[in-house]
């Protein structure tokens, strides 16, 4: 059986995200949502562009799951969730891949762990926005998609799709 609150916080954490996309880019996203896992203590990086390029490789590779089926693998570490985070990985106009982060209690500390084995998990939503990014102007929501762009096609983008 699912923990009810989990289920409840991954949605309303799933339309925060989705309402923080609408406000800060000019994609349309869809409604959707498919969901990719993420456990952020197996990954290996050094700072977090790294951990960026790292992350967009590896959910390259996996295959989006539905809600159902993340909340029931989640469920498997409820008691042991400290943060979960949500990020939008890549939106299409018919579905919106959502990736979700996750830190376990047992992987911190063992001090901090004492200090909040008993918290109940957090949840955030969050947007990673392009490197130099005017606040005031809303951005591709898939733009590290399109970093590695030839200076050319970046150029034509810039002048004719935005």
């Amino acid at each position: 059986m699912f923990d009810k609150s989990l289920e409840e916080n991954i949605k309303i954490t799933t339309v925060s995200l989705l309402k923080l996309v609408e406000k800060n880019c000019w994609n349309k996203v869809s409604n959707n949502c498919l969901y990719i896992l993420t456990d952020i203590n197996e990954l290996k990086y050094s700072d977090f562009y790294e951990l960026r390029k790292l992350k967009q490789k590896n959910n390259s590779k996996k295959i989006p799951q539905n809600f159902n089926l993340v909340v029931k693998t989640l469920n498997e570490y409820f008691d042991d969730l400290y943060d979960v985070v949500l990020y939008v990985f890549k939106a299409e106009s018919s579905k919106t891949i959502i990736e979700i982060e996750y830190l376990k209690k047992s992987d911190l500390d063992p001090k901090h762990y004492q200090k909040i084995k008993d918290y109940s998990p957090m949840f955030h939503a969050k947007i990673i926005t392009p490197p130099h990014q005017n606040q005031l102007k809303k951005f591709d929501i898939n733009w590290a998609f399109k970093s590695n762009l030839n200076p050319f096609e970046k150029f034509y983008r810039f002048l004719f799709i935005r």
